[in-house]
């Protein structure tokens, strides 16, 4: 009976992610300088990553990281230099195996590996895997026996089996194992050796790899674990034998089914199921959980004794009682959201820690030296917004190496180190996350950005001359914008700071740019700390009550009407010195407007991502932290709302989206 594993498959998927980052953040620094704690650091991920791999019935990748692990036992007995062969070379198969890892959650068809393979056994100069030995072909009366096995339920196999070379009396271990198999699964129906071979006279050689076709009621699964653990056996293979197989016999035909069961936890009709994400909380977090939970259950009993007796006695003191047992479930309450919000936070070096290997390859695909440097790692930031960075960093990361840092070349010219240096800083400020990414490269020039919109119809000659240098700049996060003077696979389709902005914008957050031609640019990301609870600003709007996030509030004014301005047929207000676009929400919201007796109108000055915009309402009710609640599927696509809230008085009240709200 074969051991369902699936309860097990998120724990393994969750413990193969922490081991091929480990590998991954190893080899960077092996390649860097090379040292015994980093081979042994790969050595014992491989030797992790095949063993949960091997239990999980997931043989691909256990025999992918078995070459690998091979690979550095050799590279820590025989102390070679570490090449860039060497480097490029493990890299190849680490990618490899985030790709098998990748079709084992998904379901798909696992990937050939066996090209990487031949790599590390080139590299390493091991001896390829020999030709597997011919399927015996069956004599009639072991055709009979066959039958008989088959039509009494049981199935047949063929069992491959290579031995270690270093195997001692190969012969002897042939015949042990022989019945070992006998004993395991019952009846053998035929065998064979490799053939004889000239150029090896020692005929103990052939007993080095062989093949037995076995009838047996067992699994295959079953058998494979059975016997994969021998320490003289280098590789097990175990495919259904079939009697048909007089062409197979004469060795015609591939390689047959290696013993693979099913992936683990995937659907029988064939249907993907999805990885569930999860994530890993400090047993200290979760004792502080249960610690303040007590707490509430302490205040729901003597609320309950409260009510049951007090009220009864001295209503006046029963109330007085109640008051201080409220004021009590407050604190404990808030500091039970700030506990949960602190179980959805993960250090943002788990994201940051996937760069490295990116520059890395930029490096060597672009031909220009290049130098990661990565501050605030510890910075903890909500899971959900960690995962959405990843794709705006990775834009940024690409342009900065392909247009910002200038070739080894120009820098030389220019004075500057020849290895171009990009660096990522994180921490908190206020209630917010602060990312800062920059450069030392050559900076943006805006009289160039002008030029290259104006050539693809982003923006006119009037409006490029109206520009300042500033929102030049920002003119790169148009949809289609590109400074780029040919297409490479880097950058330079017109595509990439567009989802930047687009994907910054969604996390309610905002990005600043500062740059200095020749010297370099900064762009400065401002998030919330969660998506899952909010500060919101209450506004009210023809008679409805709205919420504005207050990250994306920049300021909340009062003017009358004459400080509005008409500029080229466009409302606008000063603020500050500078032209901010304004408009009723009620019109941006299609709701019907009222008329107005007071002499100014309450303002809310809107700000997302790089845009900025101002907003008369007709009351300015308070801010107050909110539960963000999806509005689910069937209300279709809402793209001016990011969800809704329940009110203290139990009223429904929706969460504006305020990269809509900027929009044009």
């Amino acid at each position: 009976m074969t051991m369902d594993l699936s309860a097990y498959r998120d724990i393994f998927i969750e413990e193969l992610n922490d081991q091929l980052e480990r590998m991954d953040q190893s080899l960077l620094a092996l390649e860097r300088a090379p040292s015994p704690e980093q081979i042994q650091t790969l050595f014992r991920a491989a030797h992790t990553i095949k063993g949960s791999s091997s239990t999980m019935g997931f043989r691909e990748m256990s025999d992918l990281t078995h070459e690998v692990e091979y690979a550095l036992e050799w590279v820590r007995e025989k102390k070679p230099e570490i090449s860039s062969l060497l480097i490029d070379t493990l890299f190849k198969a680490l990618d490899a195996m985030k790709l098998l890892r990748g079709q084992y959650i998904s379901g798909e068809t696992f990937a050939d590996c066996r090209a990487i393979v031949t790599d590390i056994q080139a590299l390493i100069n091991k001896p390829a895997v020999q030709e597997p030995v011919k399927l015996p072909e069956l004599s009639v009366a072991e055709t009979l026996k066959a039958e008989e096995a088959a039509a009494g339920g049981q199935q047949l196999l063929a069992i491959r089996v290579v031995l270690k070379p270093d195997c001692l009396m190969k012969a002897a271990r042939y015949h042990i194992l022989h019945q070992r198999i006998e004993d395991l699964c019952g009846t053998i129906i035929a065998d064979a050796l490799a053939p004889a071979a000239s150029s090896a006279p020692d005929e103990d050689e052939r007993y080095s790899r062989f093949v037995v076709v076995i009838a047996t009621l067992k699994e295959k699964e079953a058998i494979y674990s059975q016997l994969e653990g021998d320490s003289d056996i280098e590789t097990l293979e175990i495919s259904l034998f079939r009697l048909d197989s007089s062409v197979e016999a004469a060795g015609q035909t591939p390689l047959p089914e290696a013993a693979s069961p099913p992936q683990p936890g995937a659907p029988a009709d064939g249907q993907v199921k999805a990885n569930q994400p999860t994530v890993r909380v400090s047993v200290e977090r979760l004792d502080h959980l249960m610690n303040l939970v007590g707490e509430l259950l302490i205040d729901q009993t003597s609320l309950a004794d409260m009510n049951a007796a007090g009220l009864r006695r001295d209503p006046a003191m029963a109330l007085q009682n109640i008051s201080g047992v409220s004021d009590h479930m407050g604190r404990v309450i808030k500091e039970l959201q700030e506990g949960v919000m602190k179980t959805r936070m993960l250090p943002i070096d788990q994201l940051f820690s996937r760069f490295p290997r990116l520059v890395r390859d930029l490096s060597q695909k672009l031909g220009k030296e290049l130098e990661l440097v990565v501050q605030g790692g510890e910075t903890e930031l909500d899971r959900m917004i960690i995962e959405e960075l990843s794709d705006p960093l990775i834009h940024l990361i690409r342009n900065s190496a392909d247009h910002g840092i200038e070739s080894p070349e120009v820098r030389a010219a220019s004075g500057k180190p020849a290895k171009g240096r990009i660096t990522l800083t994180s921490f908190h400020e206020e209630n917010h996350v602060v990312i800062r990414f920059e450069d030392d490269g050559q900076g943006i020039d805006a009289d160039k950005i002008k030029a290259s919109a104006r050539g693809k119809g982003i923006i006119t000659v009037d409006q490029a001359a109206r520009l300042t240098a500033q929102e030049a700049v920002h003119l790169i996060f148009e949809p289609g914008f590109s400074t780029a003077s040919q297409v490479s696979d880097v950058s330079g389709r017109g595509v990439g700071m567009d989802i930047v902005r687009s994907q910054i914008g969604r996390l309610n957050g905002i990005i600043e740019i500062d740059t200095e031609p020749g010297r370099g640019t900064r762009f400065t990301i401002r998030l919330p700390l969660t998506l899952a609870i909010i500060k919101g600003l209450l506004v009210k709007v023809s008679g409805r009550v709205l919420i504005i996030p207050m990250y994306n509030v920049a300021e909340i004014v009062r003017i009358t009407p004459e400080e509005i301005q008409t500029i080229q047929g466009e409302h606008a207000i000063i603020n500050h010195g500078r032209m901010v676009p304004f408009s009723w929400l009620h019109d941006k919201l299609h709701y019907p407007r009222a008329e107005r007796s007071a002499k100014t109108l309450p303002l809310v000055i809107v700000r997302s991502v790089d845009k900025i915009a101002a907003f008369a309402v007709d009351e300015i009710i308070g801010n107050q932290e909110v539960v963000i609640k999806t509005l689910g599927t069937f209300l279709g696509t809402m793209n001016h709302l990011s969800g809704a809230t329940i009110l203290g008085n139990g009223r429904v009240a929706v969460i504006l989206d305020a990269s809509y709200l900027v929009s044009h």
